[in-house]
């Protein structure tokens, strides 16, 4: 026996949650399935960093990033670590993030990057001024915080580029930066304040807005995972538009049965791929592993997270705790939490804030960000399957992207005109099948 399902959504992460919101804001009923339940502690929702950052224009793949990234390699306590594996997907992977490491690779994605952060922040704001459960919103901005001037001194010349697309940044001296964070120490030399950034709690956000899409008529499926698609080709019926091929997802098979959707949103994360190379299409993701440590807040610490740039860390208060999170894994799916990541994240935070980084945690947690090859997030239809809806790929921003990419599924979905500009995000701009052609 199988059910039919007009809308089927695979993830609970907070992108699979705003696809679900924003399809049933529009009245649509979608069904949300997931391995575990809504923002699982082992995706990569659950206790992240918290941060919304319409200022963050740099595409992960930029000039420069592989010279740094050799050297930190070697050391499995450094903010970047890569583990070789046999693995033909991770070495087609890193072959296409080299291809997109350059200048004019990075300077074109810093606009539709801009222009989808400034779209999904200021639906973070229509949500937090809108009846439901608590979104957790705290519009304070962020410091970047540098201890090294010739650091401090780039920072400041790309921050004046990247005002061209409308980022706000204020370069504070080092008195005033200790003025907005006591627990600051005397070696900082400078900052830079982005006002119109904010946090929030991960967990109870996207808890928040499921809670929203149930009352709008979203049904969510915990413990339900998704073993596979099986897809066909509609007979004597093109596919609309320049995407989809003619094929179409005719069922899923899941833990708890199978389905018959209508229109299929993969938003599974780093777990994607998994689901489309079956079907002759390999969607270039990696997973990246993110740590972070929680412990108690010190009375005093403002409610203003940090970047401590040269060490690659975020610092957010979170109600009665800071949270301390960074480092970039490639180890593939392993979920081994290694103690010397950790140690390097307490000891370059404590090198800033003290023994209030040595504290003994209230929580460890590390997760799988989806990373793509050129930082931009994946998306639009599938090239061959025009009722499957991707949107995964976004690397370490996904909560700051999540909205927006929920309410441009749903305009896919219903065939609106979108808010933002999707070609860039084309689930096919790689243009490469599963067994790594073209």
């Amino acid at each position: 026996m199988s059910e039919r399902v007009e809308f089927l959504v695979i993830g609970g992460g907070i992108v699979g949650v705003s696809c679900a919101y924003y399809l049933a804001e529009r009245g649509l009923r979608p069904v949300v399935v997931d391995r575990d339940e809504v923002c699982s502690f082992t995706g990569s929702t659950f206790a992240n960093a918290g941060l919304i950052v319409p200022s963050d224009v740099e595409p992960l793949a930029e000039p420069g990033v592989l010279s740094r990234g050799l050297r930190w390699m070697l050391d499995p306590g450094s903010p970047f670590w890569f583990r070789p594996r046999l693995c033909p997907y991770q070495w087609r992977w890193l072959s296409l993030f080299r291809s997109a490491c350059t200048e004019a690779r990075f300077l074109a994605g810093m606009r539709p990057l801009r222009e989808l952060s400034v779209a999904s922040s200021g639906l973070y704001d229509e949500l937090a001024a809108s009846e439901g459960p608590d979104m957790t919103l705290h519009r304070n901005g962020w410091l970047v915080v540098h201890e090294d001037g010739a650091t401090h001194a780039e920072a400041v010349a790309f921050e004046r580029e990247a005002q061209r697309l409308g980022v706000h940044a204020e370069f504070l001296e080092p008195d005033e930066l200790r003025a907005r964070v006591p627990q600051l120490p005397r070696h900082v030399v400078g900052g830079i304040f982005n006002r119109e950034n904010a946090h929030v709690l991960p967990d109870k956000c996207t808890r928040a807005l499921a809670d929203r899409a149930r009352t709008l008529g979203a049904e969510f499926r915990p413990k339900t995972e998704v073993l596979h698609l099986e897809g066909g080709r509609d007979a004597g019926r093109r596919a609309a538009g320049p995407a989809g091929g003619g094929g179409r997802i005719r069922r899923v098979v899941t833990t708890r049965g199978v389905v018959e959707p209508d229109t299929v949103v993969l938003a599974a994360g780093a777990w994607s791929p998994h689901l489309t190379r079956p079907l002759g299409f390999d969607l270039p993701v990696q997973p990246a592993k993110g740590y972070s440590i929680t412990v108690p807040r010190p009375d005093g610490f403002p409610e203003l997270p940090l970047y401590l740039a040269e060490r690659h860390i975020c610092i957010t208060p979170m109600d009665d705790t800071i949270r301390m999170a960074g480092t970039l894994e490639l180890s593939g799916y392993d979920t081994t939490m290694r103690p010397r990541r950790l140690r390097g994240i307490v000891r370059g935070a404590a090198a800033l804030l003290g023994p209030l980084a040595e504290q003994e945690p209230t929580l460890l947690w590390r997760g799988p960000r989806p990373l793509s090859p050129d930082g931009l997030p994946f998306i639009g239809r599938s090239p061959r399957h025009e009722n499957l809806v991707i949107a995964t790929g976004h690397c370490m921003i996904g909560l700051s992207l999540g909205p927006a990419t929920g309410k441009l599924v749903a305009q896919i979905v219903t065939r609106e005109e979108p808010d933002v500009d999707v070609r860039p995000f084309s689930p096919d701009r790689f243009g490469a099948d599963a067994d790594g052609t073209h």
